[in-house]
């Protein structure tokens, strides 16, 4: 009986919440809704826009051949601190109650970002076969042939225990 009593006080102050703060909830729900779309956008748009062999060239191409010292700096400069904030924003997220494809945008974040190992750590995470999937769904869904990978990375990561 006393827990009956306790879940109705509950749910008495949540609908009590509800009726006093509605342009908070309001806010609340369209912040979650444009997270959760915007991160899918961002991630279809790299899918689509990445060349199947990506995962399996050894080395990133020269950034901005043939264009002036300054711009080729400058526009590695803005493409780090991009990522930087693709990794903050998958980071967000991920958190517990926010929306959208956490993972996937920390994985944009860090192939933005120049940083050592970072093609092992691509071709790990986008070679388990859940991520594969669902890229690959992605890239035939806007007619892109699926993303090669080596044969290494196809095993997803070990398991614990």
């Amino acid at each position: 009986m006393r827990l009956a009593s306790a879940m109705m006080d509950a749910v008495r102050a949540a609908l009590s919440f509800v009726q006093e703060h509605p342009e908070q909830i309001a806010i609340g729900a369209g912040v979650a809704l444009t997270s959760f779309v915007g991160g899918m956008v961002l991630v279809a748009v790299v899918l689509v826009r990445m060349p199947e062999d990506y995962l399996v060239k050894q080395e990133d191409e020269p950034f901005l051949p043939g264009r002036p010292a300054w711009m080729r700096v400058s526009a590695r400069i803005g493409k780090n601190l991009l990522g930087v904030l693709a990794v903050a924003l998958g980071i967000m997220l991920s958190l517990p109650g926010v929306p959208g494809p956490g993972a996937l945008v920390i994985l944009i974040g860090v192939m933005l970002l120049d940083i050592p190992g970072k093609r092992r750590m691509e071709r790990r995470f986008l070679g388990t076969p859940k991520m594969r999937a669902f890229a690959d769904r992605v890239r035939a869904r806007f007619g892109r042939p699926p993303l090669r990978v080596q044969a290494d990375s196809r095993r997803s990561s070990p398991s614990r225990g």
